[in-house]
């Protein structure tokens, strides 16, 4: 054995040593009586964690969506925790993940215990107000003003970019409302783009009018005025009744001591002692599927975002499908689409779910175009009033780099053995011949795509087409539309399940949550066994993404930003 290969078995095996220190350290001892349940909650809350080395090391991990709806499902029932509070800072996520802990939280104060949201960061907007309103309590810092002020929904469009840089665009979509290419071809929206844009946003910003009026138990057309009118001032917030109390986070503490006492215990230690999903006997399987469609595995993105790989998620379907402990399956869906082939390896595993035990549908922020296709299968979807869903249309093309080349005095040459060979080259335009090759294609794909819609939801094919095109829907729309069955979050979904599969409403199901985290051992075994070193794994993934440049695609038609 060399030199090195034993210094790598040592450094190995003192990691292995220290993380085991720090593990040993880290257990739960015990949680005492009168505790107050703290939880900050900022930036992007995901549905499923991605693995995070330094974090693993000292068996840490970043609470998804579900870590916070357990804790405070559990917290309400515990007689060990009197109270809760959620310090809030600026949210990047969207609003259905918002409604769904908003839920939890309206819930909580069903329990009689104190809940307190403080807002005591810069950047108190729509969405941190929305979900803090959900609290029994909203205090808020005297200096910082409450910028509740009408929602806004932004898109940006490179097209003015590409003139300048002599740079192509060609792009073909099915149906007006198909517009995800739009940012490369226009300059501003369309008149179906804007009318879209405007149905969403009123759909969302009515949801967030009704909900948060509701809350603070204020007529809605007087708290629309205030949101009208905004931003506000601490002291008016006060005075408005948007907020309970304008205080200090040593304040929030002396009225906790006021009561029993300030015992707080972080959401992370909360978590260790929190027991598994369900106690009964039966099983639900809920099957994770986040982020851009691609074909082959799942992936995480170098920004820390999820790629779903459309073998890992069918391989994640067909392990519940074949466990016959597993009584019902839930296809938790976070995604604009992607790839048509990865969404079609994914629908045919929900189709052969569907034909062993119920298949449910529970949609998150995005179950659009890709995430609508998957989803069509499912005997019930079920969807939150703020999912933006459908989107039922496809689009593929190509960017013209020539001009950019010769502008820089760059030139290629090529030689090929037919003219389709260039069909997706860069350096010069579709044909007409290859132009027509491409509209064939995804209107051949877009009838496969209405078909399965139609069969999937038992609409004839010209209603599924008179509400596809392209065009995104709210939740609330897409129920009105025969879209989606039902509105709510995942414990919608579970009993939906439930009712399904014919297990009494009472009893408390086990939810096998897939596909599984990893912890540091897993990671470690799993990445020496498939012996990929971290440039590899980003050239593979960068392959992947590369590649369905070079396809159809079904994806959402824009990225639109609603503040």
């Amino acid at each position: 054995m060399t030199w090195r290969k034993r210094r790598a078995i040592i450094i190995i095996l003192l990691i292995l040593f220290f993380v085991v220190l720090l593990w040993i350290a880290r257990r739960p001892g015990h949680l005492s009586s009168n505790q107050i349940l703290v939880m900050d909650v900022e930036g992007q809350i995901d549905e499923q964690s991605s693995f995070n080395f330094p974090g693993a090391l000292v068996g840490e991990t970043t609470p998804v969506l579900h870590d916070y709806l357990d804790a405070i499902d559990s917290a309400a029932s515990d007689s060990r925790i009197t109270g809760l509070v959620l310090r809030i800072a600026p949210l990047e996520t969207g609003w259905s993940k918002l409604e769904e802990m908003r839920a939890h939280l309206l819930a909580f104060q069903k329990s009689g215990k104190p809940s307190i949201c403080y807002l005591g960061y810069d950047g108190v907007g729509n969405p941190e107000y929305y979900l803090a309103s959900a609290c029994d309590k909203v205090w808020l810092v005297p200096t910082d003003p409450v910028n509740i002020k009408g929602l806004m929904a932004e898109a940006l469009f490179f097209r003015g970019t590409l003139d300048k840089l002599k740079i192509v665009p060609q792009f073909f979509h099915t149906g007006p409302f198909k517009t995800a290419t739009n940012m490369f071809t226009e300059k501003k929206f369309t008149p179906e783009h804007r009318e879209e844009v405007q149905s969403l946003l009123g759909s969302i910003y009515g949801q967030y009018l009704s909900d948060t009026a509701q809350a603070r138990h204020m007529d809605r057309a007087k708290f629309e005025s205030f949101v009208t009118s905004g931003p506000l001032l601490p002291s008016e917030a006060l005075q408005d009744g948007i907020v309970d109390r304008l205080a200090y986070w040593d304040q929030v503490q002396d009225y906790f001591k006021d009561r029993r006492g300030w015992n707080p215990v972080t959401l992370d230690r909360y978590r260790a002692f929190l027991s598994d999903d369900g106690i009964g006997a039966d099983k639900v399987a809920v099957v994770y599927a986040t982020g851009m469609i691609v074909s082959g595995e799942s992936d995480t993105s170098p920004g820390g975002g999820f790629v779903m790989g459309g073998d890992s998620v069918a391989s994640d379907i067909r392990s519940a499908r074949q466990d016959s402990s597993i009584k019902a399956i839930i296809l938790r869906v976070d995604s604009g689409g992607g790839s048509v082939v990865a969404s079609e390896v994914i629908r045919r595993e929900m189709e052969l779910a569907r034909e062993v035990k119920p298949v449910v549908v529970s949609m998150s922020d995005v179950a659009a175009s890709g995430g609508y296709w998957i989803s069509v299968p499912a005997n019930k979807i079920v969807a939150e009033p703020n999912s933006i869903t459908g989107s039922i249309g496809v689009l593929t093309g190509k960017l013209n780099i020539s001009g950019l080349y010769n502008l820089l005095g760059m030139s290629t040459d090529y030689v090929a053995t037919s003219d389709n060979a260039t069909l997706f080259s860069e350096q010069q335009n579709f044909t007409p011949a290859q132009q027509a090759y491409m509209e064939k294609s995804i209107q051949d794909i877009y009838s496969q795509f209405t078909k399965g819609v139609s069969e999937g939801r038992g609409m004839p094919v010209k209603a599924v087409e008179a509400i596809a095109q392209g065009r995104v829907w709210s939740g609330t729309q897409a129920k009105t539309l025969g879209l989606v069955d039902e509105l709510g979050g995942l414990d919608q979904a579970i009993e939906v399940a439930k009712d399904l599969a014919k297990i009494p409403a009472s009893e408390r199901v086990n939810l096998v949550r897939l596909p599984k985290e990893e912890n540091f051992f897993e990671w470690l075994v799993k990445r020496d066994t498939n012996g990929v070193s971290e440039s590899r794994w980003l050239e593979s993934l960068e392959r992947r993404l590369g590649s369905m440049s070079n396809t159809v695609q079904a994806r959402i038609p824009y990225e639109l930003h609603i503040r």
